[in-house]
């Protein structure tokens, strides 16, 4: 394993431990065993860290999102996609703080897992099993998905966020399906 990839899996595994406020630098180097110069070199500053963790986490989130869905209709695709959402913040809660602390600098950080989603929505839109405006509708889904995640940082209970997602994604498809 190389050096980057080493200070990368040290850092997760340090930030679900402890948390972004245990994510430091010098916690990162005495877990890596490298010197801060190392750590300098390969990501910059703490920042870069923080940035190439959650590069990281999101490639492997979007992964689990463009699987091959078990089902060929949209629908299902949609509610695959956002359990797979959930359960990447409910298994991931410091990665998931440390995103949403990003994201409100730079939101382009969402925009494939956006784009995916959008186009799940105007799949069901063109079907005819969604109600348009396209940008609408999947922002509503968005809106929604979104409203559920807040959950965590309300340090709401697992089982809590899951009900709370059932109702919420039935509620949406529910509305923007009646004709």
């Amino acid at each position: 394993m190389d050096t980057e990839t080493t200070i990368l899996e040290v850092a997760s595994a340090l930030l679900e431990a402890q948390g972004p406020d245990g994510l430091t630098t010098r916690a990162v180097c005495e877990a890596a065993g490298i010197k801060s110069p190392t750590l300098y070199h390969h990501f910059g500053d703490k920042t870069g860290l923080e940035r190439a963790l959650i590069q990281h986490g999101l490639a492997d989130f979007m992964r689990r999102k463009q699987r091959a869905p078990a089902s060929a209709d949209p629908l299902d695709q949609l509610r695959a996609g956002w359990d797979v959402a959930v359960e990447f913040a409910l298994k991931r809660p410091a990665l998931y703080a440390l995103l949403s602390h990003h994201v409100l600098a730079r939101p382009e950080v969402l925009a494939d897992a956006y784009a995916l989603m959008h186009a799940r929505v105007q799949r069901l839109v063109d079907m005819g099993r969604f109600r348009g405006p396209v940008d609408a509708a999947a922002l509503a889904v968005w809106a929604a998905s979104q409203g559920v995640l807040s959950l965590l940082h309300r340090g709401a209970s697992r089982k809590d966020i899951v009900a709370v997602s059932d109702l919420l994604f039935d509620a949406v498809v529910e509305k923007l399906s009646q004709r």
